[in-house]
């Protein structure tokens, strides 16, 4: 589908935003006002996501000017009808306008991009941090092990703080961190649901016609009967152990970098904040792990990550009064818990993290007869010459990392 641009997105729009209410003094006068598409198709998955350029001042001050990003739900579609049901878009302003302040009040690091006013309801405004000297890397190729150890790092700090906001918000965490994915009664979660026997069955076929591979599609069909009930408990706050608040969706197209001059990494941001959970960290780290570090991390690097991950996180408790404490084997058990439901991840979304933009799945397109054809929906990803010649590699890196 080709971008289309908002009928409200215009200097009014920018206005308000920039003096945080149509009402506020002083004034903001725009003097030029440009409007882009911020993401290529592929790259976004459940938003329409635009970039302003802006110049303007205020009162009679001299020319300014900022770069914004306005992010807004798709309009039409089966996507849109399952927005109108669990509503991420408020969830992520809270996460903005709330969370975030409050965990970088205990850390002091800002973990994602600053929030504007919206004179939109369910439509985000946020600094554009490109303009800020932040990257995003190539998906396809995947993260590096200097990439994921500052991942890693930043994650760690993230989860650290949510626990001492834990501590003095409960109900404000309780409110936020309501899963609505992996759910029986969930909207969303039945699309999950339906869609994972199918898409499994098809990556079993390609396996099955790769020599030396055949285990691999046998490993899928023996673990798919337990990959939703095992998601739907996993996923839950643990009854003992340390519970965070996750990022959810914690992968490469949501992480943002910044380089010094000698290309060495000085700082991480993450975006993208509507599936925040209270649950095991694991979460967050299996997700990522699988989905975005690149064949050599996986197969050398993995126990690095881990000790770089739970050094941070208890230094971090430590150091802001909290009790708690995550050691090797509690993080290990809790990954190994994620075991089926990591086989999902691995048929259902890696492909579209290596898929070509050419074969990209416009989620803003789909409907609901798309959706009752999984197969067909998901064919080109998974056919991908990217994603056909890395999945041999990452079965036998999950059998290993099973074992």
């Amino acid at each position: 589908m080709a971008h289309e641009l908002p009928s409200w997105l215009d200097e009014k729009f920018a206005a308000a935003s920039l003096q945080g209410g149509e009402d506020k003094e002083p004034k903001v006068t725009i003097l030029n006002f440009q409007v882009s598409p911020a993401v290529a198709l592929g790259e976004n998955y459940q938003s329409n996501i635009h970039r302003l350029q802006v110049e303007y001042s205020i009162g009679d001050s001299a020319k300014q000017s900022i770069f914004l990003l306005s992010k807004s739900p798709v309009t039409h579609g089966f996507v849109a009808s399952i927005q109108d049901k669990f509503d991420p878009f408020t969830r992520e302003q809270t996460v903005y306008n709330e969370l975030l302040p409050k965990l970088q009040e205990k850390v002091n690091y800002q973990f994602g991009p600053r929030s504007f006013y919206s004179p939109v309801e369910k439509v985000l405004v946020l600094e554009d941090l490109k303009k800020e000297g932040y990257t995003m890397c190539e998906r396809v190729k995947q993260l590096d092990f200097a990439h994921c150890q500052q991942v890693m790092k930043t994650i760690a700090k993230f989860h650290a703080s949510s626990v001492a906001v834990q501590h003095e918000h409960p109900k404000f965490v309780e409110r936020i961190s309501e899963e609505y994915m992996y759910r029986d009664d969930s909207p969303i979660g039945g699309f999950v649901k339906m869609m994972a026997g199918p898409i499994m069955l098809m990556v079993c076929d390609i396996l099955k016609n790769r020599k030396g591979c055949e285990k691999y599609a046998d490993l899928i069909v023996s673990r798919m009967g337990n990959i939703w009930s095992s998601a739907v408990e996993r996923f839950k706050p643990k009854a003992k152990g340390l519970n965070v608040l996750t990022h959810g969706d914690l992968w490469m197209n949501n992480i943002l970098f910044k380089y010094n001059d000698s290309g060495e990494i000085i700082n991480v941001k993450f975006i993208d904040y509507p599936v925040i959970r209270y649950t095991t960290p694991a979460t967050d780290l299996a997700y990522f792990i699988w989905s975005s570090a690149n064949e050599e991390v996986r197969e050398n690097r993995l126990e690095e990550l881990c000790k770089t991950y739970l050094e941070t996180l208890n230094s971090t408790l430590e150091q802001i009064g909290c009790g708690e404490r995550l050691d090797e084997e509690e993080l290990k058990e809790d990954l190994r818990s994620l075991k089926d439901w990591l086989l999902f991840l691995i048929c259902q979304f890696v492909p579209v993290v290596l898929s070509d933009p050419a074969d990209a799945i416009d989620a803003s397109d789909l409907t609901e007869e798309d959706i009752k054809n999984p197969q067909a929906m998901f064919i080109k990803t998974l056919q991908g010459k990217t994603f056909q010649a890395a999945l041999p590699t990452i079965m036998r890196q999950y059998e290993a990392w099973l074992a």
